[in-house]
């Protein structure tokens, strides 16, 4: 379910981007818009963050996990908006 490196540059460069954390690694991913509905449209429930994790969605009523350094690295809006939202 991952995709080529190219196709994480729109989300890089203005794309937008969602904190999901992942059950497996109890981290906090970028994920794409984009690779969200791709997976909603194929029932997948796995998506491909922007650092190239398979993410597998902890329940939206948990907290966060710890922020994904490589997804920080390449999305530097998502430590903003993570920032805003829990008034950091």
């Amino acid at each position: 379910m991952s995709r080529p490196h190219e196709q994480w540059e729109s989300s890089e460069h203005g794309g937008t981007t969602i904190s999901v954390t992942c059950v497996i690694d109890g981290r906090c991913h970028s994920v794409p818009d984009e690779e969200l509905a791709i997976g909603i449209a194929y029932r997948g429930g796995q998506y491909s963050a922007v650092c190239g994790h398979v993410v597998t969605p902890a329940p939206m009523v948990s907290p966060d996990g710890d922020l994904c350094p490589a997804c920080a690295e390449r999305d530097a809006s998502h430590r903003r908006r993570r920032g805003l939202r829990f008034r950091r």
